[in-house]
């Protein structure tokens, strides 16, 4: 099985810098439009078996013009992003300040963010979602290639998941419509890159 997962185009709140997680669903802005675009004309997505598509309009849209009209896309919530609760909407830098014991030193949120958040998603239950999601794939379409377009946090765990016991921390943020790749064969996964970017 292969899975080639696409984080979705730049949004409004992608370019303020703010968090953007499950609980805000903006689609992209006209830049990430055009980005989106500009990078699918270098995606050919007609070797795909399967689509994948989390349910929030920017993954929708993004799907859409990565896939060209030519797949169907199957759309599946546990593909949402990650749920940063309270925080969610909020400039990161402005929460670091406050809360210095909550980011990371890439300054991300950190697993501890729940302190402040507390209707927020854990780490450890986002784990659980990625990993049920590869399962399935596992177990439905070991021989598949499949293209799932989704969310930042989300990529990250998702391979956090296959590589790092859901260590989120090994594994950086990418960039609005970059690649990332996994191979999988008799349950041996493989990085086949990270962060592809299609566009210089």
């Amino acid at each position: 099985m292969e899975i080639v997962f696409v984080r979705h185009g730049q949004t409004d709140l992608n370019k303020t810098r703010k968090i953007q997680g499950a609980l805000f669903d903006h689609d992209l802005d006209h830049e990430g439009r055009a980005y989106a675009e500009k990078a699918a004309a270098n995606f050919d997505p007609s070797s795909f078996d399967l689509v994948f598509s989390s349910p929030m309009k920017r993954a929708v849209t993004t799907a859409k013009i990565f896939t060209k009209g030519q797949k169907e896309i199957r759309l599946d919530k546990r593909l949402m992003e990650f749920n940063f609760g309270e925080w969610d909407g909020q400039y990161l830098t402005e929460l670091g300040k406050k809360y210095p014991d909550a980011i990371d030193p890439w300054g991300k949120a950190a697993a501890n963010y729940v302190k402040y958040a507390p209707s927020g998603e854990t780490f450890a239950e986002l784990n659980e979602r990625c990993g049920d999601f590869l399962a399935d794939l596992h177990q439905d379409y070991p021989d598949k290639k499949i293209l799932v377009v989704c969310h930042g946090t989300l990529i990250r765990m998702m391979f956090a998941h296959c590589f790092t016991d859901g260590d989120i921390n090994a594994f950086e943020t990418m960039a609005n419509c970059a690649l990332a790749k996994i191979s999988v064969r008799e349950n041996i996964f493989r990085t086949n890159y990270y962060n592809r970017v299609l566009v210089l």
